[in-house]
């Protein structure tokens, strides 16, 4: 997933922060004495997670992604962070409102929470993530098996050969009288005899 939607959506829909959210790479908890303007959001990804492949034709799997936006508040107003902490559900209720329910692309389900967490707190910020997640699909497309079949050339005509069986083709039946051959037929009558009564080619 490409992190840089949810970081121009949150710029774009979250004035709480006025703009001044970034990605994994700009993320470093700061020293004490650093001068970091707050609040401020930092978008991370998490590990995937993958079920099984599914049964069938084809490949199948479901790919779950999550990130996690690590909020930067203030915590010099009281060294305990309870006051940053009050601002958390703010900052909470904030962020549902712009990714709850929304698909960051066509091929992504909508985002869902998946909880919260303390990262870090000193006596000049706190820091706190949030989870979300969002879910995929593997298929045969992405995988080698699919590069491969794009690489076949394309299928332009159809030749069938039709070597039609015998109506009691069934080697138990108790047929053992043949007009021709009363030995060759003695478990029944054969299936196909390797004779091509029909054919027919079909372009494409």
């Amino acid at each position: 997933m490409n992190l840089n939607i949810i970081i121009a959506e949150l710029r774009k829909r979250c004035p709480l922060f006025e703009q001044r959210v970034g990605g994994a790479a700009e993320f470093s908890p700061l020293p004490e004495g650093a001068n970091l303007v707050v609040p401020a959001a930092y978008v991370i990804p998490l590990d995937d997670e993958v079920g099984p492949p599914a049964s069938g034709q084809g490949y199948r799997q479901i790919l779950t992604e999550g990130f996690t936006v690590v909020v930067a508040l203030s915590n010099k107003a009281d060294e305990r962070g309870q006051s940053a902490r009050t601002m958390l559900d703010q900052v909470r209720a904030a962020l549902w409102r712009v990714l709850l329910g929304w698909s960051p692309a066509p091929e992504y389900s909508e985002l869902v929470y998946e909880g919260g967490n303390l990262m870090l707190m000193d006596r000049a910020r706190l820091y706190f993530g949030f989870e979300f997640s969002t879910q995929t699909q593997i298929t045969t497309a992405d995988t080698r098996q699919g590069q491969d079949i794009d690489c076949l050339e394309p299928v332009s005509a159809v030749v069938l050969n039709v070597d039609a069986i015998e109506p009691m083709a069934d080697p138990n039946y108790p047929q053992r009288d043949h007009p021709a051959d009363p030995d060759a037929y003695a478990g029944g009558y054969p299936g196909v005899d390797g004779r091509i009564e029909h054919s027919a080619h079909i372009k494409l």
